[in-house]
């Protein structure tokens, strides 16, 4: 069930009486669970009461990010960010996916406002979860035969973003070009693949390059020139084993359904909402006290340490 919506200054009405010291603002449900153990590792100790807020919760037009984003404002230019109510001080805090909001020059500067460092939360997941185990949870296969043949995380991360590069780079263009068309990071699979991990089909990719440069309105030889640039960038991060940083974590769970489906063989598998499942039991198998949740539990730390609470 949905929480009732607030009109705005009901919600913020909310937020003054309210006995949660710490709003924390995420952009969907799915993210609650990573983030709630987060707040939990630094609020648990000093007693302090937190609520995790999404984007299709607030009373503001937008949805997700956007919602997130334009609450950020409202309550920033009403200097709220951190605010004083009858001797109460209420803090809030928004966690929100990079996306490529670096590469589009469009990221917030606030310490209330804190970036995933790769493409989106589900890359933590994927970097630091126990694929292995998570997989045979979810597929409901022996262990023993997901060792053997995922082998090293790493190698399997890297050979699945190597996969799709040249897909990237499409989608980045038409991102930092603001091109609308079918190049864009919500596709769940690339086009220009011959299957998930399969060659380029170079008709098809030939084709979407032809799109972006007619629709980026560039002269012939200024589009190839923009769009060797970005490759640069593109080969550069990827050769710096950075890959994360623009490619979409949500869509490494396709690569594992498609080894799923070879490691099983003629063996019964749970194939059943198999990528949920997956990406559900990676967030499970997280350490919260490892170095990549700092990234996210110091800024936390700063602006709880702050104020008085």
């Amino acid at each position: 069930m949905n929480r009732l919506k607030h009109s705005l200054s009901g919600f913020i009405r909310k937020m003054q009486i309210s006995r949660t010291s710490l709003f924390i603002f995420i952009e969907g449900y799915k993210d609650s669970y990573v983030y709630s153990k987060i707040a939990c590792s630094e609020c648990s100790e000093n007693n302090i009461i937190y609520d995790l807020v999404t984007g299709d919760e607030l009373p503001i037009d937008g949805f997700g990010k956007q919602a997130v984003l334009n609450f950020f404002d409202i309550i920033k230019r009403k200097r709220m960010l951190t605010n004083s109510f009858k001797g109460k001080t209420i803090v809030s805090i928004f966690f929100l996916d990079k996306d490529v909001d670096d590469f589009l020059r469009k990221k917030r500067r606030s310490e209330h406002i804190v970036y995933t460092e790769m493409y989106e939360l589900e890359n933590y997941l994927f970097k630091y979860g126990k694929i292995n185990e998570a997989i045979a949870a979810a597929a409901s296969l022996p262990i023993n035969i997901i060792n053997d043949e995922i082998g090293n995380y790493s190698t399997w991360r890297q050979n699945a973003a190597m996969a799709w590069k040249e897909w990237i780079k499409l989608c980045l263009f038409s991102h930092t070009k603001k091109i609308r068309s079918m190049c864009n990071y919500s596709q769940h699979m690339s086009p220009i693949n011959d299957g998930v991990y399969g060659p380029i089909k170079e008709d098809e990719y030939q084709h979407l390059l032809s799109i972006l440069e007619a629709e980026s309105g560039l002269q012939r030889d200024k589009f190839i020139g923009s769009f060797f640039r970005l490759s640069q960038k593109v080969d550069k991060l990827y050769s710096e084993a950075q890959y994360d940083q623009i490619f979409k974590g949500k869509w490494y769970a396709y690569f594992l359904a498609e080894d799923i489906k070879k490691i099983a063989g003629q063996r019964r598998f749970n194939s059943q909402s198999l990528k949920n499942k997956i990406m559900a039991n990676l967030a499970t198998s997280l350490d919260f006290n490892d170095n990549w949740a700092e990234h996210f539990r110091a800024p936390l730390r700063r602006l709880l340490n702050e104020v008085e609470l």
